[in-house]
């Protein structure tokens, strides 16, 4: 199965371009941020962002990895009681969002999952992107995945499911924003958002079997190259 990246062309940033992405569950979303980030020269942080978040806080990284999938009870109530009552899950949010905004601040770089988009909501030289598929090309994919934990047709389908579900309500709760559900394509494609709402691109031409990134020179107008 081949890959196409899609992305809108952003406005005209003095600032170095940091990249964020959300994706649904076996949509190729790690392969897609990895090709991005070696086509363009940066850092990419996904798993990484659980080791610098344990090496600042004396977690654990299982302690950590595993609250990615919780949630507490209210976000607003665990910060104004701080201090050792804020829940696990709350703190591990917090934690990450400033190992977020630190790397961002360091210069440009792909940042995958963790509300990266809404971390990050207050620069403005943030590309934001939603990575999405077909649940067919998902079922499809999930079989040759080695993170996909199930091998049968219906454990796949369960498992697609409820992943998608639980990053949509920890990315709902934390950011009050939505989770975006597409209306897909027959191939994996990339939506630029804003904080949570999708701006689809034009579904009608053919997508290439390609992927295509076209690297920031200095002083020009940062542009993406849409595979139709």
């Amino acid at each position: 199965m081949s890959i196409t990246i899609i992305i809108c062309e952003v406005e005209t940033m003095k600032d170095p371009l940091v990249i964020t992405m959300a994706r649904e569950y076996a949509s190729g979303g790690s392969e897609i941020a990895q090709k991005v980030a070696d086509l363009l020269g940066i850092p990419l942080y996904n798993k990484e962002l659980i080791t610098i978040a344990a090496k600042k806080s004396g977690l654990t990284e299982e302690a950590i990895a595993a609250s990615e999938t919780q949630r507490s009870g209210s976000l607003i109530y665990s910060l104004y009681m701080m201090g050792n009552t804020m829940p696990l899950a709350d703190q591990v949010y917090i934690l990450q969002s400033n190992v977020i905004k630190e790397l961002a601040a360091k210069g440009p770089c792909v940042i995958l999952g963790r509300c990266g988009d809404y971390v990050l909501r207050e620069r403005k030289d943030v590309l934001r992107v939603f990575i999405y598929a077909p649940v067919e090309w998902r079922r499809e994919l999930a079989k040759t995945d080695p993170l996909v934990k199930a091998h049968d047709e219906k454990g796949i389908k369960e498992e697609i499911e409820k992943t998608d579900r639980n990053r949509a309500a920890y990315y709902n709760y934390y950011t009050q924003n939505r989770w975006p559900t597409p209306k897909c394509a027959p191939m994996p494609r990339i939506c630029p958002i804003a904080y949570g709402r999708p701006i689809w691109p034009s579904m009608t031409a053919p997508v290439q079997a390609t992927t295509t990134i076209t690297p920031r020179t200095a002083g020009a107008r940062p542009r993406t190259t849409i595979c139709a």
